[in-house]
């Protein structure tokens, strides 16, 4: 399976600007991947003024060098465009000491016993209305397999106190005990929201078991932290830029951000802190969808306030109507209000199995399920979106969409292909998150759309999430699961999106996983070894460009950035081995050695440090 690229990458011919009294960096004497149209393959890059100046051999290099050059000789290393992760929540640091299960393996005794623990932990709470908050529950990790989470998990201990767990990989079910649902008034007639569902028993009764939007029917009742100061929220935001940097992403972009968080990254650049490309797209919900005006509104105070500050992004000026001049080559890292994030479906995973599906689930006996919801929840429909997402484009935002399920796949393409209709001379650059089933009939439509999947790379692989919670209950669909490469193979664009950090920040093994589709649990999970399912992997080149340029076109950044060539930014990062060589499965093991954004180092490990 090892497939050794470099004897078949062209080598770049030495292609410069005319030459000036020297650059301000020369990289030199390395293996530069350039991601370029023909993934050309060079030996030193200039940099002058943030902006790549030189790409070429060592030899052309030289008349880059001036007096006051930095030169790196980069003995050999790897050379390549910085990561663009497009999909990424957990920016800024908490603040505040949790009930954190790591998402650990655990049977219900040891779920019960760390909870039991944290009940004791004065810093959680004691009084009997406190609420504690459990994070990081992996709900199909429980042991043994197959073992579903209830209420009765959290009922059998000794206490009175409301109680809420979150839940980890998947995030969109809420396991709560009795208390909490008598506190929020749950009871078996209670509807289910718009944008949720209330799961319930056998019986009739709720079983603990809350779904996206049905969640904050108890969440709401639990007192909000004391605020942070503003200072503090940019020292933390500072703190997620060197995980960033550290693991080589020099553009990301966040989904379901607020203008709070927006503000934090505004001041964080202010402050020089800023070392990555920050690219955002605001929340809505169901409601302001139903009455979009009071959105548009207030997208367009948060873009002016961040207009006043000049902080209007590189890639909105690129294709805002009457905006058409192109970007500008800003080196600084900005802060981007780009698009609206619309949440319209759930996952796929048992027991929640809330991503809206064309065919019913299967049960447990592989039969289809019947009931309202054996297709899963399509939280808004097409005729809500549709409009919607033609007006966004008008205004100049991008639809950054929630699907994973084929019919909510298929419902986000038609409002793109309605919208491309309405907007025929605009291109948004629309993306799908996560699309994690896809009815094959709907592979070509992302090119044919100009629509961009950023799929959680990481997931395309057996385990607890995927083997356990879907494969039984999609039955031969389950061969569709994780479609990276169909939608690569049918001309469209898969860009790394990790939805971080529901799994640990790792942009490295979610590059190998995307290869491989498998992953190494050892000796104690062998019902984890293997393959995924039938799909093949993406091939190292067509990996690479996911997390490069293809997150950059995501962006509207692939004018000035994703790869190495003359003319775009220096955002670029040196690695401690050869990727396109390597063994497949030392993908994963890569360190970044050298960050780059816009020719100014932002972090450096032995030997560059």
């Amino acid at each position: 399976m090892r497939r050794v690229l470099a004897a078949l990458l062209p080598l770049v011919a030495g292609v410069a600007v005319p030459a000036q009294a020297g650059a301000d960096t020369v990289l030199r004497n390395g293996f530069v991947y350039t991601v370029d149209a023909r993934n050309s393959v060079a030996e030193a890059i200039a940099i002058d003024n943030g902006k790549i100046v030189y790409v070429g051999d060592d030899a052309g290099a030289r008349r880059h060098i001036g007096g006051t050059t930095k030169v790196i000789d980069l003995k050999g290393r790897m050379v390549m465009p910085g990561l663009h992760e497009g999909h990424i929540h957990d920016i800024t640091r908490e603040d505040r000491k949790t009930c954190d299960l790591k998402a650990d393996p655990l049977t219900v005794k040891q779920f019960q016993s760390r909870v039991r623990a944290c009940l004791a932990d004065p810093e959680l709470g004691a009084e009997p209305d406190d609420f504690l908050q459990v994070t990081n529950l992996y709900m199909q990790f429980l042991r043994p397999a197959g073992t579903a989470p209830h209420k009765r998990m959290l009922d059998a201990l000794a206490t009175k106190r409301p109680i809420t767990v979150s839940a980890a990989v998947t995030a969109h079910t809420t396991l709560v005990n009795q208390r909490a649902l008598d506190l929020a008034g749950i009871t078996k007639n209670t509807p289910d929201p718009a944008g949720g569902r209330i799961n319930h028993d056998r019986n009739g009764e709720p079983n603990g078991l809350l779904e996206d939007a049905a969640a904050r029917l108890v969440t709401k009742l639990i007192p909000a932290p004391p605020p942070i100061s503003a200072e503090r929220a940019v020292e933390l935001a500072g703190l997620r830029m060197r995980d960033f940097s550290k693991e080589g992403v020099t553009s990301f972009f966040v989904p379901g951000s607020d203008a709070g968080t927006v503000r934090t990254f505004q001041r964080l650049r202010t402050a020089g802190g800023l070392t990555a490309r920050a690219h955002f797209a605001i929340s809505t919900g169901i409601g302001e969808l139903r009455k979009p005006r009071t959105l548009y509104e207030r997208l367009a105070g948060i873009r002016k306030e961040l207009e006043r500050a000049d902080q209007i992004p590189l890639a909105v000026r690129s294709w805002r109507p009457g905006k058409q001049e192109g970007p500008r080559l800003v080196a600084e890292p900005g802060v981007s209000v780009d698009g609206v994030k619309i949440l319209l479906d759930g996952i796929v995973q048992y027991p929640a199995q809330t991503a809206a599906m064309l065919k019913p689930y299967l049960d447990a006996k592989g039969k289809p399920r019947t009931g309202k919801s054996a297709r899963g929840e399509l939280y808004i429909d097409g005729k809500l979106l549709s409009p919607v997402v033609a007006e966004l484009e008008r205004l100049g935002y991008q639809s950054h969409v929630h699907a994973i399920g084929d019919r909510a796949v298929r419902t986000a393409l038609d409002a793109f292909a309605a919208a491309r209709k309405a907007n025929p001379g605009i291109r948004a650059h629309q993306t799908i998150a996560h699309a994690e089933v896809v009815d094959p009939a709907d592979y070509r439509r992302f090119a044919a759309l100009d629509v961009t999947a950023s799929m959680g790379l990481q997931w395309a692989k057996p385990a607890p999430d995927s083997t356990e919670a879907v494969k039984p209950y999609l039955g031969p669909r389950f061969d569709l699961y994780e479609p990276a490469e169909p939608i690569t193979r049918a001309g469209g664009r898969v860009s790394l999106g990790s939805d971080c950090c529901l799994d640990p920040f790792d942009e490295w093994f979610g590059l190998e996983a995307s290869i491989l589709r498998e992953a190494d649990w050892g000796k104690a999970y062998p019902e984890y070894a293997g393959k995924l399912n039938a799909l093949p992997g993406l091939s190292r080149a067509e990996a690479i460009r996911a997390v490069t340029v293809n997150g950059a076109y995501q962006m509207h950044q692939e004018k000035v950035t994703g790869s190495l060539e003359t003319g775009k930014l220096a955002d670029l990062i040196v690695l401690d081995q050869n990727i396109t060589t390597v063994p497949l499965d030392d993908i994963s093991r890569t360190d970044v050695l050298l960050t780059m954004v816009g020719g100014k180092e932002v972090w450096a490990a032995k030997p560059f440090r």
